[in-house]
């Protein structure tokens, strides 16, 4: 049904990735990744208008030839919810790129240099994430074609109490913020309602139930709600200190405490590096470092990181001792949830992978190309009476009862 749009897509990731390459390795944005001045910004670019402009002059010659018969019947169906998605991820891309690139063009038209930070992206993103938390939520138990008020009540109550449950219990543990606890909430939500259709493809099908792009896809869900609620989690929650010790002395800080035991000074051919040694909460001992490159004269610093299931501790090396003075300044910053980062990662990859391979593929209504249906009537009821899919849409070779004709 939306076979222009979805190849429009496509080719707008293609091209986005052209751009993002050439902004950061270009040095048109200030980067580490950035090559030295050379003919390679200019290739790039040069390459991402040939691939946008074939992109759209294709899309326009043969798109007539793409379309497929077939329109979306109700706002509130699985079609409508993959349109609004789209849309919705669409808006997210434009307000990065916005961002990312209108100080650009102020620069270069106006000759002024204007500065884009944080503020503007997560005040215009924040209502973009939530909303799409929201459809997420809702969109794997809509049907086909339509959906009723009643259907969506009986399939929504216990997402939804797994929803109230992912605020509930943060409050509980003393977590605050509209923001954060509406993206937990509404995590809880969408992570419910993915649940529920994998639970059900699982009890129908076995383990083999998981394969396929339906199914797939739901894993990808979770992969992203988890991506989405981490973080929420980080950028709300996440604490930074900074602390000046001597030798033998510690520090309490976001219920942690932070020992330093000396400070350790290496040289080498290509550097002096001096760590700092600090022991967290009486076990292991971490050594952030200063590097002090001798051909350049650059001080890098190389923080230390305790990973854990619920936090990760980062250590920085801010001024190391002297002669003079033997106190050592720190900084700790606790990042909570950051190790879910990458298990929403994992699981958006196993999500795909699972993705990739034939599941029992249903004949859709809109299909522009589908041998008939043979309908035989019966007056046994339909078993599979929760299957959202087969509303609207029947299965080739099922025998549908009279309700259903």
């Amino acid at each position: 049904m939306l076979r222009v749009w979805n190849l429009s897509l496509l080719c707008a990731t293609f091209c986005l990735t052209i751009l993002g390459t050439f902004l950061t390795r270009s040095g048109v944005i200030e980067s580490v990744h950035a090559f030295s001045d050379g003919p390679l910004g200019a290739y790039l670019l040069a390459f991402f208008a040939l691939a946008a402009g074939t992109s759209v002059a294709l899309i326009g010659w043969r798109g007539d030839r793409l379309r497929s018969p077939g329109s979306i019947d109700s706002p509130l169906s699985r079609e409508g919810a993959f349109l609004a998605n789209n849309l919705l991820f669409s808006l997210f891309a434009f307000v990065v790129l916005l961002g990312t690139v209108f100080p650009l063009v102020v620069e270069a038209l106006q000759d002024r240099r204007l500065s884009v930070g944080r503020p503007f992206f997560d005040r215009m993103t924040t209502p973009l994430g939530l909303a799409l938390l929201t459809l997420m939520a809702i969109a794997p138990v809509l049907p086909w074609r339509k959906a009723s008020t009643e259907l969506l009540r009986q399939r929504l109550f216990w997402p939804a109490c797994l929803g109230v449950a992912c605020i509930v219990v943060p409050v509980l543990l003393g977590a605050d913020g509209i923001t954060p606890l509406l993206a937990f909430g509404l995590g809880g939500f969408a992570a419910g309602s993915a649940l529920r259709q994998l639970v059900l493809a699982t009890r129908r099908q076995g383990w083999r139930g998981l394969l396929g792009r339906a199914n797939g896809g739901m894993i990808v869900h979770l992969g992203i709600i988890v991506l989405a609620v981490a973080f929420a989690a980080q950028t709300s929650y996440q604490r930074v200190g900074e602390f000046r010790l001597a030798p033998g002395d510690s520090a309490s800080f976001g219920g942690h405490t932070f020992t330093l035991v000396d400070q350790v000074l290496e040289d080498t051919p290509a550097a002096a590096i001096q760590k700092a040694r600090i022991q967290i909460d009486g076990g292991q001992v971490y050594a952030p470092a200063l590097q002090l490159y001798k051909a350049r004269g650059d001080n890098v610093a190389t923080p230390s990181v305790r990973t854990g299931l619920t936090q990760d501790i980062y250590l920085t090396l801010l001024k190391p001792s002297s002669a003079a003075d033997e106190h050592v300044t720190f900084g700790v910053r606790l990042m909570p949830m950051t190790l879910w980062l990458w298990v929403g990662g994992l699981l958006v990859a196993v999500g795909t992978f699972l993705a990739a391979f034939p599941g029992r593929r249903r004949r859709r209504p809109t299909d522009p190309v589908s041998a008939p249906i043979r309908v035989e009537a019966t007056s046994a009821p339909v078993p599979d009476a929760d299957a959202s899919d087969l509303i609207g849409v029947p299965r080739a070779g099922r025998r549908l009862g009279a309700a259903d004709v």
